[in-house]
């Protein structure tokens, strides 16, 4: 049992990790905060 809670927060974690570097790459690539802010909602929107 404790197994499976460590698995389930490791990928909990993993996602979390993924999900912040898909937001940075999207800060580097935007022109302004406002570009930025319309795509990250659209990240979170999916």
């Amino acid at each position: 049992m404790e197994d499976e809670m460590n698995l389930g927060e490791l990928l909990k974690e993993t996602a979390e990790e993924n999900q912040t570097r898909k937001i940075l790459e999207i800060l580097k690539e935007c022109k302004s905060l406002e570009e930025a802010v319309e795509k990250v909602k659209a990240l979170l929107n999916k």
